[in-house]
């Protein structure tokens, strides 16, 4: 009888609910041709209107999983690194949905921003416009993907019921002191009159008009983040922490030079004419007796005060250049050093000598005291410098107690080994006990003070531009500042304003929205005219996200205390120094004010890499090489996407795109969907009982057949799976499920892949086995899963999304005993195949009568003489015969 192919699918017609009944039947399911973008269209507006992906917590004993990406910003369009981010971190939500976890898995927008600003300058579009519509669009661009992202969850940061809280946030570090105004030097735009970020100056020009960058002295708001210092210091860079927090060794060593924790002592020298003195900090006081000479930062108090009449106008210009150059220019290992005299010297407390003072734009003047004691001797940086200005270099480190050798090149420099030159401490080992000895002493004179010193600064979060949370602070010439009363929160950002650059910030020339009353004496009184930098926004995002809806505090903490905090936080390396540092700070913050109980925001860390273009460089237009993830879902498919991505590469590498791999990932599918036709009807291994079984489970002896009698094998003939079937099942099971959890996705995709080479070559397979595989392919290729659950991929008619499903379990019985097939010949033609136990495999004599009982082998060797036998062990074996 001709079977009958199932309906193909056609537009329009979708079906409304689950459970989608289909009989199954002993044969093939001829389901015509596959066609991803109508399937995956179709199922994404079932998840929709089903509210699939909806997170409710619903039983209190089933565990929680906060699965969390990096708040992305709405450009417009999702990208392929939208795509690279998001993909894997969704695959990992669903397969965590499957073990029977309640997973949250959120998302909203990093909405305000110098970028949006800069934007609606450029397209005469307002900013609050161009956003919104790009949320809009990039929404739907997330459906496309088939993420499980739970939109009912989402927070906007433009939206004042989302930066009502960061004023609330800002006002109460304000009262707890963490919040100040103060002044520090920042880029400076002379044209745009306002502050550039470092990433906003291109070779000392400022990126949007061209004018060269000054550093400038400029008021601003600040988070006091260095009260904090020795709290985001991680405890230990080598080991996995404690509570279950683990994030990569990489991040923690980088935010722990950042935080650049030093220990050290504050030395006074005092000048050698007047009764001023010059501090500086070293963490090497054992080298005090190397001192040859004083370097300043050209923005120290002191800088101009100690230019002698002659050097006037030297330290002068000097001063100039060194306004023009941004601080990382100024902090760049490998550039050439510069400085100047000031005329003036200071003395060296220890031995009284005379040293000159310099100014250098390599010393910074917002680290330390802004003042550095030059030690040519011990320093290469030093050394360079004094060579350069012919400057005096002596000795105070030797390779033994008796070594004062002059030092003419680099290599006689020495950071370490033994005192000499130094009074009464040569001959002491360095560091230690030099270094104790020399602070004890400078201590006891009252030359020093210990000290330790960070490199981290406070955070400056105020900007002179439009786009952004406003301060809530109100500026009153008789109260000073007053924060705005709790009840008029938020102040909101006023939509009619002149936003392009006018010398100050926007909100400046808004008069309505300017002028106030103060909430303390009534008098006349001016709003903050400034907004708070956008990294404020994505410093607590994810504790908005479990109720973004609530209105009595920044978050619910009563949800949040179930929720958070994220089980495992998905980002980019970038954000290392920068976006994580800070939230870990709020989460800090919040703790000491009562809010969490905790105070590390996420528990696991992961960075994702970068896809490069074809060409094997970064994308961009100027290149010609940015690959549109839009026109390849058009012609793959989004699930051919998302496993291309999963399996292109180590989520945290970096590999260019590749149009013959992903079409190599789209033929994968296409041999999913065609193997249902090879679908058998078969008992699932865990029915089976043991009369049944030809071979015992536990130790895979053979029991009432020879195994290789593949044409006699009983399971096979009722649809049952042979002991390899099962092998490479739950093998598959194993790795696939065990890498979803360790992020290894690439290596979980290629355990499928060699399981359907596996199947592909059989000529039926069971039930079990392609229910197996659809369940272990859902997470990464959801709608063609989807698809084929529906059409009756599995007996019986209540059934659920494949989504809905639990995760298969290996059984670890089938995998002690591993199979290989051993290709049986008689002069040189294949006569059997034989399913072998691989440690079986190793012993010829074994294999060898194995394959003279196959029926196969018998009927071209009976009667004739065996001359000698070839084997490979575990792959072929060749009977050659008279």
């Amino acid at each position: 009888m001709k079977k009958k192919a199932l309906e193909k699918y056609q537009p329009g017609k979708i079906e409304a609910k689950w459970p989608h009944s289909a009989k199954a039947t002993r044969g093939k399911h001829e389901l015509g041709k596959y066609l991803p973008t109508q399937i995956e269209s179709k199922w994404q507006e079932i998840w929709r209107e089903k509210k699939l992906y909806e997170f409710k917590l619903q039983d209190p004993t089933k565990p929680t999983y906060y699965n969390l990406v990096e708040l992305p910003y709405p450009s417009g369009d999702l990208h392929l690194g939208h795509w690279f981010s998001f993909t894997i971190p969704d695959a990992h939500a669903r397969y965590k949905r499957m073990n029977d976890i309640q997973v949250f898995f959120p998302n909203g927008f990093d909405a305000f921003g110098l970028p949006a600003e800069n934007a609606a300058i450029k397209r005469n579009i307002h900013p609050k416009d161009w956003t919104m519509s790009n949320i809009q669009t990039m929404r739907g661009q997330f459906e496309t993907m088939g993420t499980m992202i739970d939109w009912s969850h989402q927070a906007i940061t433009c939206e004042p019921e989302y930066y009502r809280w960061n004023q609330w946030i800002f006002q109460q570090m304000f009262e707890k002191g963490v919040a100040y105004r103060g002044k520090t030097l920042s880029n400076w735009c002379p044209v745009d009159q306002t502050v550039l970020a470092n990433e906003h100056v291109e070779d000392g020009k400022c990126w949007r008009c061209g004018s060269v960058v000054e550093q400038k002295e400029v008021e601003q708001w600040f988070l006091k983040i260095t009260d904090y210092a020795d709290r985001l210091l991680w405890e230990n860079t080598d080991e996995k922490l404690a509570n279950g927090v683990d994030w990569p060794k990489s991040v923690r060593e980088g935010q722990n030079n950042w935080i650049g924790r030093s220990e050290g002592l504050e030395i006074d020298f005092p000048l050698a004419e007047g009764k001023e003195k010059i501090t500086v900090f070293t963490v090497y006081p054992e080298t005090i007796f190397g001192v040859t000479y004083m370097v300043l930062a050209p923005e120290h108090p002191l800088a101009e005060e100690l230019a002698t009449p002659e050097q006037k106008q030297q330290v002068t210009d000097y001063i100039k250049r060194a306004q023009k150059k941004t601080e990382m220019e100024r902090k760049t290992i490998d550039k050439d050093k510069t400085g100047v005299f000031t005329g003036s010297y200071v003395k060296n407390p220890v031995n009284g000598a005379k040293v000159p003072v310099w100014l250098a734009d390599y010393v910074i003047a917002g680290y330390g005291t802004g003042a550095v004691m030059g030690v040519p001797g011990s320093d290469q940086r030093d050394f360079a410098f004094a060579k350069k200005y012919d400057l005096p270099i002596v000795r105070v480190i030797g390779k033994a107690p008796s070594d004062t050798a002059e030092i003419q090149a680099e290599e006689d420099v020495l950071e370490e080994g033994y005192l000499v030159n130094s009074a009464a401490f040569s001959g002491l080992e360095t560091p230690e006990p030099a270094r104790e000895k020399l602070k004890q002493y400078l201590e006891e004179q009252g030359f020093a003070r210990r000290k330790t010193q960070y490199h981290l600064h406070d955070w400056s979060v105020s900007r002179q531009r439009y786009w952004g949370t406003p301060v809530p602070m109100i500026h009153c010439e008789d109260c000073g500042i007053v924060p705005v009363p709790e009840k008029d929160l938020p102040v909101e950002l006023p939509y009619q304003v002149d936003y392009t650059p006018k010398g100050k910030p926007p909100l400046a020339s808004a008069e309505d929205w300017l002028s106030v009353k103060c909430p303390k004496c009534g008098k006349d009184a001016k709003r903050d005219a400034e907004t708070l930098d956008t990294f404020f926004d994505s410093s607590w995002y994810f504790y908005r996200y479990v109720d973004p809806k609530y209105d009595k505090k920044p978050f619910n903490t009563e949800l949040a205390s179930v929720l958070t905090p994220v089980d495992i936080y998905f980002g980019g390396a970038e954000h290392t120094l920068g976006h994580t540092l800070y939230a870990r700070f709020f989460t800090k913050f919040f703790h000491d004010r009562g809010l969490l109980s905790y105070e590390e925001f996420a528990k696991r860390r992961i960075q994702h890499g970068v896809i490069l273009g074809p060409d094997g460089h970064r994308m961009s237009k100027s290149r010609g090489n940015v690959v549109n993830p839009d026109d390849v879902v058009r012609e793959y498919g989004a699930d051919t996407v998302r496993l291309y991505l999963s399996f292109m590469m180590p989520y945290e590498a970096t590999a260019p795109w590749s149009v013959g791999a992903i079409s190599g990932i789209y033929r994968f599918l296409k041999r999913i969907w065609d193997l249902s036709e090879k679908v058998q009807f078969s008992v699932p291994s865990s029915q089976l009982s043991e009369k049944s079984s030809s071979v015992d489970q536990l130790t895979g002896e053979p029991k009432t057949e020879k195994l290789g009698s593949e044409n006699r094998n009983p399971r096979t003939e009722n649809g049952n799976l042979s002991l390899k079937d099962l092998y490479m099942m739950h093998k598959t099971i194993k790795k696939v499920g065990e890498d979803l959890e360790s992020i290894k996705f690439n290596t979980a995709v290629a355990a499928m892949m060699e399981w359907l080479n596996y199947l592909s070559a059989k000529q039926s397979i069971g039930t079990e086995e392609y229910v197996t595989l659809l369940k272990l392919l859902a997470p990464f290729a959801p709608h063609i899963t989807e698809e084929l659950w529906s059409r009756g991929a599995r007996s019986g008619s209540a059934r659920q999304s494949i989504h809905l499903e639990k995760w298969p379990a290996y059984d670890p019985k089938y995998l002690q005993t591993e199979v290989v097939n051993v290709v049986v010949q008689v002069n040189g033609k294949v006569r059997a195949n034989l399913e072998v136990d691989t440690a079986k495999s190793k012993e010829q004599r074994v294999v060898e009568e194995m394959a003279k009982e196959h029926e196969g082998v018998k009927r071209h060797i009976e009667g004739k003489t065996v001359k000698h036998v070839v084997y490979v062990p575990g792959k072929i074996i060749n009977f050659v015969t008279e």
